[in-house]
């Protein structure tokens, strides 16, 4: 994709204030072809959706730089979903002491962590946190690719890409490669493919999980708009996808509509169940949840429901993602989200 012949060196080129470099980064990149690249640690300190995000930025990486050992590093108690198919290695820091999720690692075991990962030829952070620049400070990288959100990041980086709000962003990664002459492919490629192969299924998804309880909408919004769905779309399958939190069940949802033949409660999968199913779907609802990445990982189309936040951040721009919420940033009306589903679903399946 990169189209690179062989041997020539790297050379930076933004206009001014679009992006920072130090001479250091340039004199280094001067002297190097991407052949010659070694060794590349990505530090992604987050959890499952946060992963799904990356992979397009892992997919060109690798061959942007085709002879590179890339480390992936992680935070302990936010391993699940790592894209261990696109990397070598796993760097582990910790923000926890234990199990108790009340205390917090010291400094001195955070340094031990961090000086635990070997020299490296680039690092990029992607995650841009107190533990992240304490690792970028503290390893041997001859390149340090990171965010400028305030100028005391000129410290701890030699490259640095702005990150917008209204830019999706696993495009938005991507910009510390395209910084460095990469020729990124567009729309966003994920790689899952030939892992999850897709038979098609007539069955549209909902998750009314999140994160954090201020991103769910309302549950009684759910239980209605999977109500009109299933009377809309009676040959479909309309599936309640349960968590693995205890607040998952979703059984206030599915308890009113278990009459109806075409409303199924899933209980809890395997990850990689998980992602199977999704791939054969025609459809996913979901908020904005780790979920939801996944099935935009999967390429399956998707529709977020968003409130509190502006969704841009979170929402590829293609026609088969869509994301509903209003100017107020409060929550959608369940006619906001049936209308924007039922035309996705009439967009794309209408024969």
């Amino acid at each position: 994709m990169n189209y690179i012949k062989k041997g020539v060196k790297l050379k930076l080129n933004f206009r001014s204030g679009s992006a920072f470099a130090s001479n250091k980064a340039k004199k280094y990149l001067s002297s190097i072809a991407p052949s010659d690249v070694q060794s590349i640690t990505v530090i992604r300190h987050a959890a499952i959706g946060d992963f799904m995000n990356i992979r397009p930025f892992l997919i060109e990486l690798r061959e942007f730089f085709p002879n590179a050992k890339i480390t992936l590093s992680v935070i302990k108690h936010y391993m699940y979903g790592i894209p261990e198919d696109l990397i070598d290695e796993v760097h582990i820091m910790s923000r926890y002491a234990s199990d108790d999720l009340r205390k917090k690692t010291g400094l001195l075991a955070r340094i031990k962590e961090a000086r635990a990962l070997p020299p490296q030829d680039i690092i990029f952070d992607l995650t841009d946190s107190t533990i992240t620049l304490l690792l970028v400070a503290l390893s041997k990288a001859k390149l340090k690719i990171g965010y400028p959100y305030r100028a005391i990041r000129r410290f701890f980086f030699d490259v640095a890409t702005w990150r917008s709000d209204f830019v999706v962003e696993a495009q938005s990664v991507l910009h510390m490669l395209n910084i460095l002459g990469a020729k990124t492919r567009t729309p966003l490629y994920y790689g899952y493919e030939k892992k999850y192969s897709k038979t098609d299924e007539k069955r549209i998804v909902y998750f009314a999980g999140a994160s954090v309880e201020n991103k769910c909408w309302e549950k009684e919004k759910f239980k209605s708009l999977i109500e009109k769905m299933s009377d809309k779309y009676p040959n479909y399958n309309h599936i309640i996808l349960q968590g693995i939190g205890e607040n998952e069940k979703f059984l206030e949802i599915y308890d009113p509509l278990k009459e109806r033949k075409n409303v199924i409660l899933q209980e809890v999968m395997p990850i990689e169940d998980v992602m199977q199913f999704l791939a054969n779907s025609r459809c996913l609802v979901s908020n904005d949840t780790g979920v939801r990445n996944m099935g935009i990982a999967l390429e399956i189309p998707t529709i977020g429901v968003f409130f509190n936040i502006p969704p841009f951040r979170y929402w590829p721009r293609e026609d088969k993602h869509d994301c509903v919420f209003n100017i107020e940033y409060e929550q959608p009306k369940v006619d906001d989200v049936y209308i924007a589903t039922k035309n996705l679903i009439d967009k794309l399946y209408a024969k």
